[in-house]
């Protein structure tokens, strides 16, 4: 594959996007800049808050995981090579999923119950 530079800046530019996401989803989840409101009704709301923080930052780290996965894969020369039929991973495929580990056919065949 030519462009595995451009793909590697592409998924470091990305996995900072998601890390710093969840860093602050981290410090605001666990209150390390604010307190948690004394008020009861407050804390209900702010509790409600960080259940849909926690989602977030759990899709966060499973992103930044993804994303260091390609990039052990570029780094091993697997990076573009679907890990189910070993054909090349179309490159506008790679273009919309920088970290896609199937190509499009697997990856539906993978999604079917």
């Amino acid at each position: 594959m030519e462009n595995v530079a451009e793909f590697k800046q592409k998924l470091l530019e990305l996995r900072a996007i998601y890390s710093k996401r969840k860093d602050d989803i981290h410090k605001d989840t666990h209150h390390i800049d604010a307190p948690v409101e004394k008020d009861f009704a407050e804390q209900v709301v702010q509790r409600e808050n960080d259940d849909v923080l926690d989602a977030l930052e759990e899709e966060s780290r499973q992103m930044v995981s993804k994303i260091d996965n390609a990039l052990l894969r570029i780094k091993s020369g697997e990076y573009g090579i679907c890990k189910r039929c070993g054909e090349d991973i179309p490159e506008q495929r790679l273009r919309i999923v920088p970290f896609a580990e199937y190509c499009v056919k697997c990856a539906d065949e993978a999604s079917k119950p």
